[in-house]
């Protein structure tokens, strides 16, 4: 009974026939009730009609060979006894059984194997004393037989019944199940495929089914967003393994060339050697900007972390002020709360404060607009040309005319996390005569 529709089919038969058995049970104990207080009956009735005949029988005031009496008494199986002491008076009907001294009323008793019902009562006359005593006794066997045939009937009807019963519900079954037939089947195409996009019906069948379809759409949705943010990050990881082998190789190159010239030369005069080390020096701290830059793209495209309410007036307070001389704000008096991740909104304002400060001249100004919220950071640098604005963000790209120092993926992770915060990045004209890097959350 692995299967649903079995295990459906045997639950039904074994309730039923539990009902069927109790209820078999209560009308059998009823009928058995029923028929033995109809042979009482018939015992006391006999008694009170034949207990003329028996006084007048023991008075000898009538023959003692009633053959209408006997025709009685044979039909229902049944006789009759009145006994004064010991001694046996008269014996009508059937053969009398065997037995000891009988109570009065009712009572059964066995005799020869076989079970026998009985009524005894004393026959009320002067004459007699009381001593006279009548007795009424008939067989039991055609009633217990009667009661075990029908027993049999009717568990052959029952077993019948069920029989019935299973192929309806087997059948049956076959028709409800239905539904999770192609709930099945729909399931069974989206494991094949491996398409996680794809949705199983929730609008058709009983309402238990359309909750599990419910459920396993929601899986499949969790699976789909699971699968992609492995996507992500085996994405993130082969770009970063690209682009650190193409962007590494220049620095490493040159400071294994310094240092294989100063193994070459060890004679080198102290000035020449001294520029040699602080050429090597230079190269092995943009590796590890390099580096770092790298590091926070890659981590970024796997996908944002937890957000919550961060206060983004608070937060430029604390990157201007280390920023030192040069950088001023206009930050408004109320704080003005961003929902995000908090590393990641730092890293946007640091870059583009350290940006501003890298490619402009003496002047850079952050502001903070509660109306939006947004972000403003302007220099007085040379500013970017209109064909250049959107080629900055991306990773690696620098402008042909500068010669200022950067790894190249600075706007590249402050676009990284506008995006991931649903804020957009823009290159404007500044006031101040430079670039305006606007973030508008």
């Amino acid at each position: 009974m692995r299967s649903l529709r079995g295990r459906l089919t045997l639950g039904v038969l074994l309730v039923l026939a539990a009902v069927m058995v109790a209820a078999g049970a209560a009308a059998f104990h009823e009928i058995d009730r029923s028929e033995r207080e109809a042979l009482d009956d018939r015992l006391k009735r006999t008694a009170e009609l034949t207990r003329p005949a028996a006084v007048a029988a023991v008075q000898d005031e009538v023959p003692a060979d009633d053959q209408r009496l006997n025709a009685v008494l044979r039909a229902t199986g049944s006789s009759l006894r009145v006994r004064l002491g010991k001694a046996s008076l008269v014996d009508a009907g059937a053969n009398p059984p065997r037995h000891g001294a009988l109570p009065g009323g009712l009572s059964t008793f066995t005799s020869d194997g076989r079970r026998y019902r009985a009524y005894v009562t004393t026959l009320d006359d002067p004459d007699l004393g009381g001593t006279a005593r009548l007795e009424v006794v008939s067989g039991l066997g055609g009633l217990e037989n009667r009661i075990s045939d029908l027993e049999r009937r009717v568990a052959l009807i029952g077993l019948g019944g069920l029989v019935l019963v299973g192929l309806l519900v087997w059948l049956t079954a076959l028709v409800l199940l239905r539904p999770l037939r192609r709930l099945r089947a729909v399931t069974a195409e989206i494991a094949q495929d491996e398409d996680l996009d794809r949705r199983v019906p929730d609008d058709r069948g009983p309402s238990e089914l359309r909750s599990v379809a419910r459920s396993f759409n929601a899986m499949l949705a969790r699976l789909g967003r699971s699968a992609a943010d492995r996507e992500r990050a085996l994405a993130a990881t082969r770009r970063f393994a690209a682009d650190a082998g193409h962007e590494l190789r220049t620095p490493l190159t040159s400071v294994q060339t310094t240092l294989s010239a100063l193994r070459r030369h060890p004679d080198l005069d102290a000035e020449r050697r001294t520029a040699m080390l602080g050429d090597a020096l230079d190269q092995q701290r943009r590796l590890v900007a390099l580096l770092d830059g790298l590091q926070a793209l890659a981590r970024g495209e796997t996908g944002p972390l937890a957000h919550a309410p961060v206060d983004l007036t608070e937060l430029v307070d604390e990157v201007v002020t280390r920023a030192g001389a040069g950088v001023s704000a206009t930050l408004p008096d109320e704080p003005v709360v961003v929902d995000g991740w908090e590393p990641g909104l730092r890293l946007v304002v640091e870059n583009l404060v350290t940006n501003a400060v890298r490619h402009g001249g003496s002047q850079v100004a952050v502001t903070v607009q509660a109306d939006g919220p947004a972000l403003i950071v302007d220099d007085d640098g040379a500013g970017v040309p209109n064909a250049d604005r959107d080629r900055i963000f991306e990773p690696f790209a620098r402008l042909d005319d500068t010669t200022a120092p950067g790894s190249g993926l600075g706007l590249a992770l402050v676009a990284q996390q506008a995006g991931h915060h649903q804020a957009s990045v823009a290159v404007e004209a500044s006031p101040l005569g430079g670039a305006r890097f606007v973030v508008r959350f």
